[in-house]
């Protein structure tokens, strides 16, 4: 119901509104400046920029990884992992006390109606005589509604809805982080099985050597000591066959804590070969602005920051008067038939003013722990943006030295199977030595070992790629997809040492 003011406290209150409402206390947000060198980024790079693919924040995880299999965990994890439920739930939170407080700028309204019935004693009656009364009252009411003249509910407001921004940036940033630690362990477990397959080929291999060792040593060809050192060697391959087994075990244990349910318990599609994992990207011309865009832990860095520069704001205002409005309306009557009319009618209207004189320096002291806290965002931010530029140059970087690294070791691996050929050619016609068989057998597995271990960091690493630039966010991507191989900007070169 409206409640109407008398003229003359209307003209008191206008020009003192007028006044008040010029004095905001909110001073416009400005995005920290970051240090950095671009030549670093740059340097990089080194002509891997192209112009096939689309950028890492176009494609959708699921045009990225093209194992459907991996698809299939991610999908899984999305759905089940519980670290991703509850930074929802945070989520939700946050924006429920953003809801909370939004509430504080609109008066709260509430309707009241009540009936009294009361017996008077006669000794204390002015008529002598007992008497019995009723009266009804109903009406609308505000308690206590701070008209926010100088901003400070506004500020708080404010705070609290980028404060729920930064929640949602926080849940997209688990999201990749979810989808990285997948993708990486699902790969893990890949190269397990692999190098499982590997020591248990190599252990076969050294039981087919120790049967001609002990023949040999039954010709008295070799002494018991090369025997023995052949039989050490099995032994040596045993264990790491055990190892290996473990460690596949324990990925694939990793894997199904990351996915929610058990890697068993699902209707897996084929594996696709490790060659033949991610879609093209190029990276994009302007770094630096694609990594401010795209990545959510620097945007929820930027909405604390936000959120504390209206605290800045809410604690000046808590320096100037607050100006509270309780007022309410109805009917009131000692007849309920009688009770609406327009004698009837009642109305109060009780406006406070609150205004700061001494309070020992609390809201003094509450301001600057705020600029306090904002200075700490500030550092934050920066240290979040060049950590971010530092993910994108390492993995830029990495894509290269990797892929150099990898055909390096492919050719040293070609050359010591070769030798480990030889070797055993001499030794099955009794040239070689069974310590110099052994010496290559070692050589041969550690060989083979570091190019599995080079692998799954190039997988690796094309993980970090995508997502340090941002990728990951969106199911399906809006722009095209490459589908062939490029000779710059893409993981093409990365990729083809991966097929051997």
């Amino acid at each position: 119901m409206h409640i109407t003011k008398p003229r003359s406290m209307r003209l008191a209150v206008l020009p003192l509104a007028i006044f008040l409402g010029a004095c905001s206390t909110m001073t416009p947000y400005q995005q920290p400046d970051v240090p950095f060198s671009e030549r670093w980024i740059d340097a990089s790079l080194s002509e891997q920029q192209g112009d096939s693919g689309v950028t890492a924040a176009a494609l959708g995880w699921r045009e990225y990884f093209r194992d459907p299999r991996l698809q299939a965990f991610i999908e899984s994890a999305l759905k089940n992992n519980h670290d991703l439920r509850k930074a929802a739930l945070n989520t939700q939170i946050v924006q429920a006390q953003h809801g909370i407080t939004y509430a504080n700028l609109l008066p709260t309204v509430g309707s009241n109606g009540g009936m009294q019935r009361s017996r008077s004693a006669r000794d204390l009656s002015p008529l002598g005589r007992s008497t019995i009364s009723e009266n009804y009252q109903v009406g609308l009411g505000i308690s206590g509604y701070e008209l926010d003249f100088f901003g400070r509910v506004q500020a708080m407001s404010e705070a609290a809805l980028n404060r729920y921004f930064a929640t949602r940036e926080a849940h997209d940033a688990a999201q990749l982080s979810i989808i990285s630690a997948v993708a990486k362990t699902y790969y893990q477990a890949r190269i397990a099985q692999e190098l499982m397959a590997l020591s248990e080929k190599v252990y076969k291999s050294r039981e087919e050597s120790l049967r001609l060792a002990k023949l040999q040593y039954d010709a008295g060809v070799i002494s018991a000591i090369a025997l023995r050192g052949v039989e050490s060697q099995i032994e040596t391959a045993k264990a790491d066959y055990a190892a290996q087994k473990r460690n596949a075990k324990q990925a694939l244990n990793a894997l199904s804590l990351l996915i929610g349910q058990p890697v068993s318990a699902m209707q897996l599609p084929p594996a696709t070969a490790l060659d033949e994992q991610f879609a093209d990207i190029r990276t994009p011309a302007n770094i630096p602005s694609a990594v401010l865009a795209n990545r959510p832990d620097i945007r929820e860095a930027e909405y604390q920051l936000k959120a504390a520069n209206a605290d800045i704001a809410a604690a000046r205002a808590a320096f100037y008067p607050s100006i509270t409005l309780t007022g309410n309306a109805g009917f009131a009557s000692t007849e309920l038939g009688n009770l609406f009319d327009g004698g009837n009618l009642m109305w109060s209207f009780a406006p406070k003013i609150n205004l700061p004189i001494f309070d020992g320096g609390r809201r003094q002291a509450n301001l600057k722990i705020n600029e306090l806290q904002q200075q700490i965002l500030v550092e934050d931010y920066q240290q979040t943006v060049q950590s971010a530029f530092t993910d994108v140059a390492d993995a830029l970087f990495a894509r290269q030295s990797l892929a150099e690294q990898y055909e390096a070791q492919q050719r040293g691996n070609h050359a010591v199977s070769e030798r480990l050929r030889l070797e055993n050619v001499r030794f099955e016609n009794g040239v070689s030595s069974a310590l110099d068989l052994l010496d290559s057998q070692r050589e041969s597995y550690g060989s083979a070992q570091g190019l599995l271990g080079t692998k799954l960091n190039m997988l690796n690493n094309l993980v970090d790629i995508y997502i340090a630039m941002g990728g990951g966010l969106n199911e399906y991507g809006v722009q095209p997809i490459a589908t062939t191989s490029s000779a710059a900007g893409g993981n093409s070169g990365a990729l083809q040492g991966l097929a051997n």
